[in-house]
């Protein structure tokens, strides 16, 4: 599966990245509700992996928050990941374990 984000949803999501970086708890509040909205759809988590392993342009924070936030993702709903998605994110991983950032290395793995 050679998954490519829309370039609207991908705008949203590094949005919500760079939000959620905020230390204002109302900005944080917001985020939080977001996050539990974009969950109700798999494809989410395709953008988060994106963003983590092919998204160099973006900061390493950035990237890896958006590793963290699918980790999360992974060990709550993983048994309800559509297959193609699930594939997905594992192919990703595998394909990224060797990143030239350490950050970036350790979130994958």
């Amino acid at each position: 599966m050679d998954w490519q984000p829309d370039e609207q949803g991908l705008q949203q999501v590094l949005q919500l990245l760079k939000d959620s970086q905020s230390p204002n708890t109302a900005t944080q509040r917001v985020v939080q509700d977001k996050l539990k909205q974009l969950n109700q759809f798999p494809d989410f988590n395709n953008y988060l992996i994106f963003v983590l392993t092919r998204l160099k342009s973006e900061d390493e924070p950035t990237r890896s928050l958006s590793g963290l936030i699918l980790k999360n993702n992974v060990k709550a709903h993983f048994q309800s990941f559509p297959p193609p998605v699930a594939e997905f994110i594992k192919q990703e991983c595998l394909n990224h374990l060797g990143d030239a950032s350490s950050l970036i290395r350790a979130t994958i793995g």
